[in-house]
């Protein structure tokens, strides 16, 4: 189980501050910048950025908003701000196991993709460490894990389209609304409009962050609401179909047996 050792959430320390624990903490560090910071590193071979300082060089990487990272219990941590000191963060422990896995750099700088997943995630955190509502540490536990996978997630965006990031964050936005409402008619000439993407630049993105097209994005979501209703006796064939956003019954038919292997009919045996 994860559990929070100490968490802040857009925290303002003093200006040029600094953090300097030469030996780090017992625990993991999660941190996400809301002002720009450098960081200090044991110095790699050919690094031309270095600084001796404590007695010892270093490498400086200077970081910005937005940027974050996470260390691992026992590293080396220090970074300062040259002006104004402001971070959201999460001091955690765990299983090593529970780590195993993660796709996350991990004792470098890293810029999220979809930062606004990781600030929610955080302030959410923030909130549950302060309360004291029943199953506390569960919901502290699962907030974690939302967390790394959120980071994961964003950085496992192609490269070559990190840097389409408010596009990817409201792509994505309008994707969940899109799909809680499959049942509504997604014209094309719609999506473009409320998006305000041209056709070739809708398909372009979509493909890139979510590996699909619109078109099959809302026909896998409208056949499982059609599989959900299926289970609703009293609903006829012809209702579910029309209820999941399909207006041709042939067409719901076929879609279904491509998506699923059998007709509605014999899914609903």
């Amino acid at each position: 189980m994860f559990k929070t050792d100490y968490c802040g959430y857009n925290v303002h320390n003093p200006d040029k501050d600094t953090i300097y624990r030469p030996d780090g903490r017992g625990d993991y560090l999660f941190l996400h910048l809301t002002s720009n910071m450098d960081f200090y590193f044991p110095k790699e071979k050919n690094d031309m950025d270095s600084v001796y300082k404590y007695g010892r060089h270093l490498s400086r990487v200077r970081a910005g908003k937005g940027d974050c990272i996470l260390y691992t219990p026992g590293y080396f941590q220090y970074y300062n701000a040259p002006g104004t000191f402001s971070n959201s963060f999460v001091h955690f422990t765990c299983n090593e196991d529970e780590m195993s896995g993660i796709q996350i750099p991990l004792n470098r700088i890293f810029h999220p993709a979809d930062d606004d997943a990781v600030v929610d995630t955080l302030r959410r955190l923030q909130f549950e460490y302060l309360s004291k509502q029943p199953r506390r540490e569960k919901m502290i536990d699962l907030l974690i894990k939302e967390l790394l996978i959120a980071a994961e997630r964003s950085i496992s965006i192609p490269s070559s389209e990190v840097e389409k990031t408010e596009i990817y964050a409201f792509l994505s936005r309008f994707r969940v609304h899109m799909l809680q409402r499959c049942s509504e008619e997604w014209t094309i000439e719609r999506i473009c409009n409320e998006t305000h993407l041209g056709r070739s630049q809708l398909y372009h993105y979509y493909k890139s962050f979510f590996f699909t097209t619109p078109k099959d994005d809302l026909i896998s979501a409208r056949i499982d609401k059609a599989k959900h209703l299926l289970s609703n006796k009293e609903l006829r064939i012809s209702e579910v179909a029309e209820q999941s956003g399909f207006t041709n019954i042939y067409h719901f038919n076929r879609y279904f047996k491509r998506e699923c292997g059998c007709t509605p009919s014999k899914y609903r045996l």
